[in-house]
């Protein structure tokens, strides 16, 4: 890779409300489970002091994930909302990539930001979608269609179907 990132911007990660409603779905259940779970389970090993430590941990545990999972559908939400209100659509140049094989294969992707203010400014992006990975393996003869909000200092790549489709706002 050339130049350092920018550490300024923010990547944002694209949510759908499928995705969003599917995540808080998902967390109620664990909630729901871990709770359920151990209510049901108390009195059977009430006489068992370290089983009865043991399944308040695991159900407190999926009580806790639940609760993030929750947490954290909402926030990438709220922001995807705020950046495809106020970004601009822009195809960046993949400049650089490094592909990071472990399980599965995925590429960090350096990307040149357009105007920047102070010389070259680059983000950094890492991924395992299949456009990314095309695009890794074509850098740096390759673009890939960005949000990007240069007042918030936001950003986010677009992947799968939303890459056609996301329509750049007017400006103004």
């Amino acid at each position: 890779m050339r130049d350092a990132a920018s550490l300024d911007w923010t990547q944002v990660d694209l949510t759908s409300r499928r995705g969003a409603w599917g995540q808080r779905i998902t967390a109620g259940l664990l909630v729901a489970s871990g709770v359920i779970g151990f209510a049901l389970s108390f009195p059977s090993l009430s006489a068992w002091w370290w089983e009865l430590a043991l399944l308040g941990f695991g159900c407190l545990l999926m009580v806790l994930l639940g609760i993030g999972l929750w947490i954290n559908a909402r926030v990438n939400a709220d922001e995807t909302v705020t950046l495809k209100e106020s970004g601009v659509r822009v195809e960046l140049p993949v400049v650089g990539a490094f592909e990071t094989t472990d399980e599965a294969v995925r590429y960090q992707l350096q990307l040149r930001l357009p105007e920047p203010e102070q010389g070259r400014e680059y983000l950094v992006h890492a991924c395992g979608d299949r456009r990314c990975i095309a695009a890794g393996r074509a850098a740096p003869n390759a673009e890939l269609p960005v949000l990007i909000d240069a007042k918030t200092k936001t950003w986010a790549v677009i992947h799968g179907v939303d890459a056609s489709e996301t329509p750049t706002p007017p400006s103004g």
